[in-house]
C-alpha cells in the first residue's frame, strides 16, 4: 500500500494541470526540423534564424502556414551563414507530412567561404603605445588570409573598447570602422582605426551619507586617486554596496565636467541607508521534517563600522535550533561572525542530539571559492536507545563551496561542490579523537530544450579509535527527500541490537534524475537514488527508485516524488516524498 505523507489538494492539483498538459501536447501537431551539413555555431545560428524552427511547437499550426515558413528558410539559412563567410551556400529543402505533424529537411552544402585580403588595424591617440594594447594586438585573433568570421571581427572591436574602458580613455573611438565584402571574388577587407583620445584618472572620491563611518566606507575601494580610470573598478563599487545590505539605494555620478588639467575625475558616491531591523518568517513542509518554521530578527548595523547581530530561530519535529551571531565585516577582506547555537535534532525518531556550540567563522574567497576557516567548542549530549552520552570537542576546520548556475531558481546547467574538514583531539581538550572529511556534489545538465540530467554525490569519512565516543551530530545518517528516496528520514545506517539505528562514521550516496518539463510551470521526473550509511565502504548500498512531478514556483522547485526501495522485502511499499527549493 501507498504510504500517506500529508493530505493536501495541491500536489494533487498539480498531478491534473501536468497531464493535462502532456495530453495537449501530444494533441498538437508541431514540425520536426532536420538539418545536414552544418554543425556547432554554424548550426546553432542556422537555428536561431529559422521561423519554421521558431514557431515549431506555434498553437494553430496548419499546412498553409507550415508552406510558408518553409518558403522563407531557404534565404534565412544564407543569412544565418554570412558571418561565417558563406555567401553562396547550395540549399536543398524537403517537407514532408507525418502522423503528428510536419518534417522539414535541409540539406547545406557551404561551398567556399570569403577571405581577408587586406587587415588595417591601426590605434592613435594617447594610447598609441600602451603595453595592454599592444599585448592585444600581438595576438589579434584576425589576419590577413583567414576566414571571414563577423564574431570575431566584432569580438576585436569590443575587445579594443574594452581596453581602453579599462585604462582610462573615455572618450576612446573608431575613426574607421568598415568591413568589405565582395561575394563574388570571395573576398573581404577589414579596417579598424581606433583613437584612444587622452587619459584619464581617478579623482577625489567623497561619500555623501551620514550613518556610515567613512574609514569603514573607503575600504570599498579598490583604486586610489591618480589610479587611471576603469568604468570596470566603479561598476564592482557599486555592486559592492548594493550587496553590503546597509543601503536602499546607492548612486555614483562620475563628474567628468569637473575634471582640470590633469584629467583626474572626481566620484561622488551617495548612499541612502536601509531600514536597520530586518525581520524573518518563513513557514514549510517536507516529508523529512513535517510542518517547519523559521523566526529571525537582524541588526544590519548595530553601528558605523557596520557591526551586524541576529537570532535564528528554527522549529520542526526532527530539528529545533536557535542561533545568535556578531558579524565583523570587512570590506573587501574576510568577514568574522562569533557565533552561539544550541540544537535538538531527532534521528529517525529513536536518537536525539543535543548540541551547544560557541564558535567564531572566517569567510572569505580562495580564487573562486567560499572558504569559511572556523573553530568551534561544542558540547553534546546523545541520547541514544543504549543510553546517554557527553562529550566535548575543541572542534577546528574549514570548508570549500563552489556554486555555477546559469538561473538560481531553475539552473538548465551548472554545478555545487563543498568540501567540509574538521578535526578533534584530546590534546586539545577533546574527550575523543577524530578527523572527519564530507564531500558534496551535484551538477546539472541539459539533454535538451526542455529535458535536464541531475546528478548527485556525497561522501564523507571518518577516521576515529573509538566509534562508540563518537558523538551523534558527528556521525552520518541517510535515507530521506534529499538523500535516497524511499525510505524514512535517516533510516539507513548501523543499528543496535535492538534494529535502531544509531549512525555510521561513513557515508556513500549517490543520484541520478532526468526531468522533463512540459511548458514553462509543469514536468516530470525519473530517479534512481542509492546509498548507506556505514562503518565500512564495502558495505553493499540500498536503492530506491521512482518517479516524481515537478512544479516550478517563484520560491523554487516543488517535488513530488514517489519512490519505492529496491530488493527490500521487508519495507515493499511506496513512499512520498515532497521538497520545496532551488536545484542547487
Amino acid at each position: 500500500m501507498m504510504q500517506p505523507a500529508l493530505r493536501c489538494g495541491l500536489p494533487l492539483m498539480g498531478l491534473l494541470l501536468a497531464l493535462a498538459a502532456i495530453t495537449a501536447r501530444a494533441a498538437a501537431p508541431h514540425v520536426t526540423v532536420q538539418t545536414e551539413g552544418v554543425s556547432g555555431a554554424l548550426l546553432k545560428n542556422v537555428l536561431a534564424y529559422l521561423s519554421i524552427n521558431t514557431y515549431r511547437d506555434a498553437p494553430g499550426l496548419n499546412a498553409s502556414l507550415v508552406e510558408r515558413l518553409n518558403a522563407r528558410a531557404p534565404d534565412e539559412i544564407k543569412k544565418a551563414l554570412e558571418p561565417f563567410g558563406y555567401y553562396r551556400p547550395d540549399i536543398k529543402s524537403d517537407l514532408q507530412s507525418t502522423a503528428d505533424g510536419w518534417l522539414a529537411h535541409y540539406t547545406i552544402v557551404l561551398g567556399k567561404p570569403v577571405q581577408v585580403r587586406n587587415l588595417d588595424v591601426s590605434l592613435a591617440g594617447a594610447g598609441e603605445h600602451d603595453a595592454a594594447f599592444m599585448k592585444y594586438l600581438a595576438v589579434l585573433p584576425l589576419a590577413a588570409g583567414m576566414q571571414l568570421n563577423q564574431p570575431i571581427y566584432e569580438e576585436v572591436k569590443r575587445r579594443l573598447q574594452e581596453i581602453a574602458a579599462h585604462r582610462g580613455y573615455i572618450y576612446a573611438r573608431f575613426t574607421d570602422n568598415v568591413l568589405r565584402v565582395d561575394p563574388a571574388q570571395y573576398w573581404a577587407d577589414v579596417v579598424l582605426h581606433f583613437d584612444t583620445g587622452p587619459r584619464y584618472y581617478f579623482g577625489a572620491v567623497s561619500f555623501q551619507q551620514d550613518f556610515m563611518d567613512p574609514q569603514f566606507l573607503a575600504q570599498y575601494l579598490s583604486f586610489k586617486p591618480g589610479d587611471p580610470y576603469d568604468a570596470g573598478k566603479l561598476l564592482a563599487l557599486e555592486y559592492a554596496l548594493n550587496d553590503s545590505d546597509y543601503f536602499s539605494s546607492v548612486d555614483v555620478a562620475v563628474l567628468r565636467d569637473q575634471a582640470g588639467d590633469d584629467r583626474r575625475i572626481p566620484i561622488r558616491i551617495t548612499l541612502t541607508p536601509r531600514k536597520r531591523n530586518k525581520y524573518t518568517l518563513g513557514l514549510g513542509y517536507g516529508t523529512d521534517t513535517g510542518p517547519r518554521a523559521t523566526l529571525g530578527w537582524e541588526n544590519r548595523r548595530l553601528n558605523g563600522e557596520g557591526h551586524r547581530f541576529s537570532v535564528l530561530g528554527q522549529y520542526s519535529h526532527v530539528l529545533t535550533s536557535t542561533q545568535l551571531n556578531y558579524t565583523v565585516p570587512t570590506p573587501n577582506g574576510p568577514q568574522l561572525v562569533y557565533g552561539l547555537s544550541n540544537t535538538r535534532q531527532v534521528y529517525n525518531g529513536s536518537s536525539v542530539a543535543y548540541t551547544s556550540i560557541l564558535g567564531v567563522n572566517r569567510y572569505t574567497s580562495l580564487d573562486a571559492w567560499s572558504w569559511n576557516q572556523y573553530l568551534q567548542l561544542e558540547h553534546d549530549r546523545s541520547d541514544l536507545p543504549s543510553g546517554n552520552t557527553t562529550s566535548t570537542l575543541v572542534l577546528p576546520g574549514s570548508t570549500f563551496l563552489r556554486s555555477v548556475s546559469d538561473d538560481p531558481l531553475y539552473p538548465t546547467h551548472g554545478y555545487r561542490l563543498s568540501l567540509d574538514l574538521r578535526a578533534a583531539n584530546t590534546a586539545w581538550g577533546s574527550s575523543t579523537s577524530f578527523v572527519q572529511a564530507h564531500l558534496f556534489a551535484k551538477l546539472i545538465l541539459p539533454l535538451g530544450e526542455q529535458t535536464r540530467l541531475l546528478l548527485r554525490g556525497e561522501l564523507g569519512a571518518t577516521a576515529v579509535k573509538s566509534f562508540a565516543a563518537l558523538p551523534l551530530s558527528q556521525r552520518f545518517f541517510t535515507g530521506g527527500d534529499q538523500s535516497v528516496r524511499g525510505f524514512a528520514y535517516d533510516s539507513i545506517g548501523p543499528t543496535d541490537q535492538n534494529g535502531n539505528v544509531i549512525g555510521g562514521k561513513d557515508v556513500t550516496v549517490g543520484s541520478l534524475e532526468v526531468d522533463h518539463m512540459f511548458g514553462r510551470v509543469f514536468g516530470v521526473a525519473a530517479f534512481m537514488d542509492a546509498g548507506n550509511a556505514a562503518n565500512s565502504f564495502t558495505t553493499s548500498l540500498e536503492k530506491g527508485v521512482g518517479l516524481g512531478l515537478r512544479w516550478r514556483t517563484p520560491v523554487g522547485m516543488v517535488r513530488f516524488d514517489v519512490a519505492h526501495p529496491v530488493k527490500r522485502p521487508d519495507l515493499d511499499r511506496y513512499r512520498i516524498h515532497i521538497s520545496i527549493g532551488p536545484d542547487l
